[in-house]
């Protein structure tokens, strides 16, 4: 049987509404105000119920009042005070940092971690962050011409050993660039690649990935079959094995066996109207339209959906768990739903 994990998404921002609308984001959408006590003691609860990761979004201008933990930092400290939880980005913007400094900071942290980081990557998306902080957004294909060589260059630094490595791409340059100490895993840390793009994004997966990740509103089962048949193809037009590759899932979880409790979370969650790059979907408006993207319900609903995306190829399951700061969701998951997978 194919190992399935099962992982926490960190809260780094909270999402809750004001009095009368709608949350301002949906992730958190309980999460009234960023704490840092709260923030730790969902990770704490996520590595002590047995998950196998924990993942931080890289953003900086999400959240209520705009009040958001930075990713990198972020990881570190969890890395700090945990022992046993991977822990990974997903996904970290490449335009906001320099990838031969990515490259020293993954292998450090792979270092004091034992061996646990897993970096997930992208090409970035969200312009207002590029303005507010003084970076050229650039147009989408420049920028995954930028991420594919970012994660070349990140390859090339991690297996140079005390020689250094240089690099001459069009984007970006190094000369005899150590990388000392080497990470800890062999060959290295696994690279997630995040995006959807079907002609660019996903043949960068076919090239680059260890794994492939979904967002949270393309994690329907029909989306991720057509995803990965495109990246499987993709591997034939590279010349490699597509089981190198692994799928993730990463989205909304309502975990109850209360009514009252999941109706309130849908209304919280739902409608959502989607934005452009997701004009090919249909809104989110019913139960019914919810129950195709997120992981919700009974615990035996839970299981129905997840041994759906299985049956797609999905190995990998990132959960938001709506009913954040409460941790009632996330307990009932790890102990009526995960056990069935192990």
């Amino acid at each position: 049987m194919t190992d399935i994990s099962f992982e926490y998404n960190v809260p780094v921002f909270a999402g809750a509404p004001d009095a009368g609308t709608d949350p301002i984001h949906r992730d958190t959408p309980q999460y009234e105000s960023l704490d840092w006590e709260t923030t730790k003691a969902g990770v704490q609860k996520a590595e002590k119920l047995g998950f196998d990761a924990v993942w931080a979004p890289d953003h900086l201008l999400l959240g209520r009042d705009q009040a958001e933990y930075e990713c990198w930092t972020l990881l570190s400290a969890i890395a700090g005070f945990t022992k046993d939880i991977n822990i990974g980005s997903l996904v970290l913007c490449n335009d906001y940092r320099n990838p031969a400094l990515v490259a020293k900071m993954a292998a450090t942290l792979d270092v004091i971690s034992a061996g646990r980081l897993e970096l997930g990557l992208g090409a970035g998306w969200h312009e207002p962050e590029y303005e507010a902080y003084g970076w050229e957004y650039r147009d989408g294909f420049e920028r995954l011409m930028r991420l594919d060589e970012s994660i070349r260059l990140i390859k090339r630094m991690w297996g140079a050993g005390s020689e250094g490595a240089s690099f001459d791409g069009d984007h970006y340059q190094i000369e005899d660039a150590s990388c000392m100490p080497q990470p800890v895993q062999d060959p290295h840390p696994p690279i997630l690649v995040g995006g959807q793009g079907e002609e660019v994004t996903l043949k960068l997966v076919a090239k680059h990935a260890d794994i492939w990740n979904t967002d949270v509103f393309n994690g329907d089962v029909g989306t991720i079959t057509r995803k990965t048949n495109i990246i499987e193809n993709h591997c034939e037009t590279v010349g490699r094995d597509p089981n190198e590759i692994e799928y993730s899932w990463d989205g909304h979880i309502i975990c109850t066996r209360d009514e009252e409790r999941l109706d309130r979370f849908l209304d919280l969650m739902t409608p959502i109207q989607f934005e452009e790059e997701y004009q090919d979907q249909s809104n989110i408006e019913t139960e019914a339209d919810a129950r195709g993207y997120f992981i919700m319900g009974t615990p035996e609903e839970c299981a129905e959906a997840i041994e759906r995306r299985i049956n797609a190829g999905v190995t990998k399951f990132q959960g938001w768990f709506v009913d954040f700061p409460e941790m009632d969701g996330m307990e009932l998951f790890a102990d009526e739903v995960i056990p069935q997978f192990n």
